[in-house]
C-alpha cells in the first residue's frame, strides 16, 4: 500500500460522515417541517412559524459553533441539515404567490412579518447565544463561513 493512500481515504471517510450527517439532519428538519404543516392545517402561518424559529435557532446555534468546542459535525448536522431542512424558502415564496392573488394588503404584510420577524429572530438568537455562553467575537467568524 502506497503512503498516499491513507490520506485519501481519510478524505473521503470525513466527506462521507459529512455528508451523512447533513443528510440525517436533513431528513429530521424536513420531517419537522411537515408534522408542522399538517398540525397548522396547511396555514401560511406554519411556514412562518418554522423560518422564525429557525432564524432564532440559527442565531443560537451560531454562538455556539463559535466557542470551538463542539463535534466537527454538529456544523453540517445543525445548521446545514437540521436547519436547513426545518426552514423553507420555496414554501415562504409559494405563500407569497397564493397571497398576490387574494391582494396586496395581504402579501406585503406576509413579506415584511416574515422578513422583519426573521431578521429579529436571528439577531435574538445572537443576543441569547451572547448571554448563555457569554460574549465571544469568534461568533462574527462562524457567521461568515459559507457552511451557513
Amino acid at each position: 500500500m502506497s503512503e498516499g493512500v491513507g490520506p485519501r481515504r481519510d478524505a473521503g471517510d470525513s466527506r462521507r460522515r459529512t455528508l451523512a450527517a447533513v443528510a440525517a439532519g436533513g431528513a429530521i428538519g424536513s420531517l419537522g417541517r411537515w408534522a408542522a404543516a399538517l398540525a397548522a392545517g396547511g396555514s401560511h402561518a406554519a411556514t412562518l412559524l418554522v423560518n422564525v424559529t429557525g432564524a432564532f435557532t440559527l442565531g443560537v446555534l451560531v454562538v455556539w459553533l463559535g466557542r470551538g468546542t463542539v463535534h466537527p459535525l454538529a456544523r453540517p448536522f445543525l445548521a446545514v441539515g437540521l436547519l436547513g431542512g426545518w426552514t423553507t424558502y420555496s414554501s415562504f415564496a409559494l405563500d407569497a404567490h397564493a397571497l398576490a392573488g387574494e391582494g396586496l394588503g395581504g402579501l406585503l404584510g406576509y413579506l415584511l412579518l416574515t422578513l422583519g420577524l426573521g431578521v429579529a429572530a436571528a439577531v435574538a438568537g445572537l443576543v441569547v447565544g451572547d448571554r448563555v455562553w457569554g460574549g465571544d467575537p469568534s461568533a462574527d467568524e462562524a457567521v461568515a463561513e459559507g457552511e451557513l
